[in-house]
């Protein structure tokens, strides 16, 4: 419960990208790609450049940078929680986490497609951001890495080829650690 503490903390004091952070972004996403990611709350937006750089030093330390695309990692990481749209706060996060902690079935139950009623909401983008932002991405012919984003929580890396699955499993250990 600590880190989920630590972790509003820090969406609520978060900071968006600075200049050099903007370049990275400008350089690896398309104009479409950057409004997706720009759309996401600020506290979404450096969660997901903690996870990228995170990430690109697990495929250092793990002696695998130079065996994939590691731009294709960038681009998954920094995308892989549009799902969760500009609405999804800390605040409603913590409801999220909180609805699904003490009642898990009425969360589960209420969050199958999408609500008018706050809390329902809240449920249906905290479980199905995945399926969200794959949907999203699909539009922008970022088929790639759509498929890398729907199974981040999942861990689904059956018909991936061997540099998604490796990529797959930085990005969801860098998402862990962040």
């Amino acid at each position: 419960m600590l880190k989920r503490v630590i972790q509003f903390f820090k969406g609520v004091l978060a900071k968006g990208p600075d200049k050099e952070e903007q370049n990275t972004i400008n350089d690896l996403l398309s104009p479409e790609a950057q409004q997706a990611f720009y759309q996401m709350t600020v506290a979404d937006q450096r969660h997901t450049l903690n996870v990228m750089k995170t990430a690109v030093e697990i495929a250092e330390k793990q002696g695998v940078a130079g065996s994939f695309d590691m731009d294709f990692l960038k681009r998954c990481c920094l995308l892989h929680d549009i799902g969760r749209g500009p609405k999804m706060n800390s605040i409603r996060k913590s409801y999220g986490v909180l609805l699904d902690k003490f009642f898990h079935g009425w969360s589960l139950e209420n969050s199958q497609k999408p609500s008018d009623s706050y809390f329902k909401d809240i449920m249906y983008r905290y479980y199905n951001h995945p399926e969200i932002g794959c949907s999203e991405l699909m539009k922008l012919g970022m088929i790639h890495e759509a498929d890398i984003i729907l199974r981040h929580h999942s861990g689904k890396d059956e018909e991936l080829l061997a540099h998604e699955q490796a990529v797959l499993r930085i990005l969801m250990e860098a998402d862990r650690l962040n």
